[in-house]
């Protein structure tokens, strides 16, 4: 199963704190190298924007300087609204339009209001404003930094632009918690009864759901789904997601057979229970986030003259992480 790589970049201060071997004052050393790791993986996308190399060319300590611009040439680099007195023209800078002029503004805003050419520290106020706005119009998803003043800024600019800003500590626990939840990990299934599981990836099923506490399982190691079943009176019953194998389920709505299904992860996946009726499609998913679909054929109940409990169903596992039943 795959996921989508997310997309962090980093500020000048965690280049420097990253790189400068010789600092006595480097901060998340430990955090910055997990996340470069992560990189050197392909687990997550590490980016600077070209603001980064304005703000060490402005190191007074030549020998640093170089260092540190070396080490810059590793990561990939994003532009931001050009400047006449910042930019180099061939490093991926881009004329402000409208969008990116109201972005601009409100970057400042909420970051540095009044702020004018008189602060001592304008080109550096100037920078922070630029590496966030090339940080947002690039469509990255978690801006990395130690710096204080940006920092005590970000509810303000998650809630007002959508900007989310951590430090590296946090950006780390982020990404641990995604790769943790996106490994894929063998289900067991030594305690299944063989009699109420069907490892392959479709097929049809018909089973007496008062036996086995209406318990019957689907595919097997990381796609295992161990679907559950109680009587639910006329035409419908009722499906639960407490297997440990089970996230979540969900009926899909308006779906008239399985590969109708265009995206699973659409549905409403809020209740511990569903209750399809004969023809529904109903999406579980598991432990691993993966997707299937059991579409019910026919439901016999007992207490309705018709023979013994039973249920029939077709089903389809997607096995590759896709959510598009259409191409099952």
């Amino acid at each position: 199963m795959t996921s989508r790589r997310q997309k962090i970049t980093i500020d000048t201060n965690c280049v420097i704190n990253l790189f400068d071997a010789a600092s006595q004052s480097a901060t998340s050393v430990e955090e910055l190298q997990a996340l470069f790791r992560y990189a050197l993986s392909g687990t997550v996308e590490l980016s600077a924007t070209t603001r980064v190399e304005a703000d060490l060319r402005q190191d007074r300590d030549e020998v640093r300087r170089a260092e540190l611009l070396r080490h810059l040439a590793i990561f990939p680099i994003i532009g931001t609204v050009a400047r006449w007195d910042t930019s180099t023209w061939d490093g991926g800078d881009f004329f402000a339009d409208d969008a990116s002029e109201r972005l601009s503004e409100e970057v400042q805003r909420i970051l540095s209001p009044g702020l004018t050419p008189a602060d001592k520290r304008f080109s550096n106020k100037i920078n922070d404003i630029d590496h966030l706005v090339g940080h947002a119009r690039a469509g990255r998803d978690i801006f990395v930094t130690d710096d204080g003043g940006i920092l005590r800024r970000a509810p303000e600019l998650t809630q007002a632009l959508g900007i989310r800003v951590m430090t590296p500590a946090a950006c780390l626990a982020a990404i641990e918690e995604a790769v943790e939840r996106t490994t894929v990990r063998a289900l067991p299934d030594d305690a299944i009864n063989p009699r109420y599981h069907s490892r392959a990836h479709r097929g049809s099923v018909t089973l007496d759901y008062s036996n086995n506490n209406g318990r019957y399982a689907l595919g097997d190691g990381h796609c295992l789904f161990e679907t559950a079943w109680s009587k639910g009176g006329g035409s419908l019953i009722h499906a639960y997601r407490d297997p440990a194998s089970i996230d979540a389920i969900a009926i899909a709505q308006g779906a008239t057979s399985i590969d109708s299904v265009t995206d699973a992860a659409s549905y409403d996946f809020s209740s511990r229970y569903r209750s399809p009726r004969t023809g529904q499609v109903l999406i579980w998913r598991n432990q691993n986030g993966l997707y299937a679909a059991t579409q019910i054929g026919d439901i016999k109940d007992d207490t309705r003259y018709d023979g013994p409990d039973a249920l029939t169903f077709n089903y389809v596992i997607l096995a590759d992480g896709g959510t598009d039943f259409t191409r099952a």
